[in-house]
């Protein structure tokens, strides 16, 4: 039985990065005031369509939805912001003295499985609602900076864009329509069809033919509104205030119909095509459009795999006890239990009958900092041997002296 292809199990080995990337993301966004909210994996497929945008290639071509026993088409969400979008619809969040939301947690999209880019794939993201000030879009660059700082995450650079709102964009895809229109036959199919139906999505296309065509298309910066353009230049000078460098991108758009005004992504040329750590942006349009009060949005998210790829970061496993079992079980397990609830160490316990040999080769592996041996003979003398694996050294202990002898070790 094999695994499902564009799936991935996380394994024992792997797991002490996965949690120090979860607990340093915590930490960051927990120190800015941003609250854990967790949203269903599955929601109503309606939710994406009205929420990501029909014409994306998420809900065109990406989205796991099938048929519910009542007949209700449901999705696997295929990213965040939807959901904690009708999350804070649905609960009222906006009486909520907190504005400022992150989550952690699996997403689904059916895409060709390579290098950073998976069929379940996580993502650590934030969502602030309500706030129109553009000093916020730059506490959002900003927050999202130093949590890759802090995971030792370098050689990154900070993309931003003006992509305009409902009022400017109208005038910029006609004139795109326009341009990609006289270019055609050279575009491939999956731009052929955005071109009727979203021509901005062709600037996010990763076919090299379109993406040497749209180098050369109109820019949206020369079509955006005052409002637009004034909101852009405070965010621009906040990120300046801020120390934090970036370009300019006119043609960065972002694969997500929600979004408008400023965009950014971070990128890295670590991981080939697939160079883009974290993205995010401003969506004051999309709490309404999905049935809420005209509330203003902003966010980012950041893909897990693609972090962990890159994290500076390598920590032993290890065990600080290893009991090599060779009579009573019971006390042994009672041995072990003081040592977790008096020191908080990490202790295994061996049940599987093995001979002390082959224990001690199991606790050599395990890069056991101790190991006990506890058999019969011990068993009779009312000892316990603790042998020191870094120094090897051992010696004897009582067993109702062991946890006090414990504990004055580690002090």
């Amino acid at each position: 039985m094999e695994i499902l292809r564009g799936f991935k199990d996380i394994l024992p080995q792997d797991i002490k990065k996965w949690q120090r990337l979860e607990k340093i993301a915590r930490e960051t966004l927990e120190s800015f005031g941003y609250k854990e909210i967790r949203t269903p994996i599955l929601e109503k497929t309606s939710l994406f369509a009205r929420g990501v945008g029909e014409t994306t290639d998420i809900v065109e071509k990406e989205m796991y939805t099938f048929l519910d026993k009542s007949g209700e088409s449901v999705t696997l969400r295929p990213e965040g912001t939807a959901g904690t979008v009708r999350a804070f619809i649905d609960n009222h969040l906006e009486n909520y003295p907190f504005k400022k939301y992150y989550y952690i947690g699996p997403m689904f999209r059916y895409e060709r499985p390579q290098k950073g880019r998976l069929r379940q794939f996580h993502q650590i993201g934030i969502e602030v609602f309500g706030i129109d000030n553009p000093a916020v879009d730059a506490e959002v660059v900003l927050v999202d900076k130093i949590m890759l700082d802090r995971l030792n995450i370098s050689d990154l650079r900070i993309e931003i864009n003006n992509i305009g709102c409902p009022n400017c964009r109208p005038e910029y895809s006609k004139k795109l329509k326009e341009y990609f229109q006289t270019h055609r036959e050279e575009l491939c199919d999956d731009c052929k069809r955005r071109l009727d139906r979203n021509p901005l999505r062709i600037l996010d296309c990763k076919n090299k033919t379109c993406s040497r065509i749209a180098k050369n298309a109109p820019k949206i910066t020369e079509f955006v509104c005052d409002n637009c353009k004034t909101h852009y230049e405070k965010v621009k000078e906040n990120l300046v205030a801020l120390g934090i460098d970036f370009q300019e991108n006119p043609h960065l758009v972002r694969g997500l119909d929600y979004y408008t005004k400023f965009v950014f992504e971070i990128i890295t040329d670590k991981l080939g095509s697939q160079g883009t750590v974290s993205a995010g942006g401003r969506y004051d349009n999309l709490v309404e459009q999905l049935g809420g009060k005209p509330t203003s949005g902003i966010g980012f998210a950041s893909g897990c795999e693609r972090l962990i790829e890159l994290m500076d970061y390598d920590e032993d496993q290890n065990i600080d006890y290893y009991f090599a079992c060779l009579d009573d079980y019971t006390t042994c397990m009672k041995l072990a239990k003081g040592l977790a609830d008096s020191l908080k160490r990490s202790v295994y316990v061996e049940y599987e009958s093995r001979s002390l040999k082959s224990m001690m080769k199991k606790a050599d592996k395990m890069n056991a900092s101790y190991v006990v041996i506890y058999g019969e003979n011990e068993k009779e003398k009312g000892i316990v041997i603790v042998k020191d694996m870094k120094r090897s050294t051992q010696e004897e202990i009582e067993i109702e002296k062991f946890l006090e002898n414990e504990v004055a070790r580690w002090q």
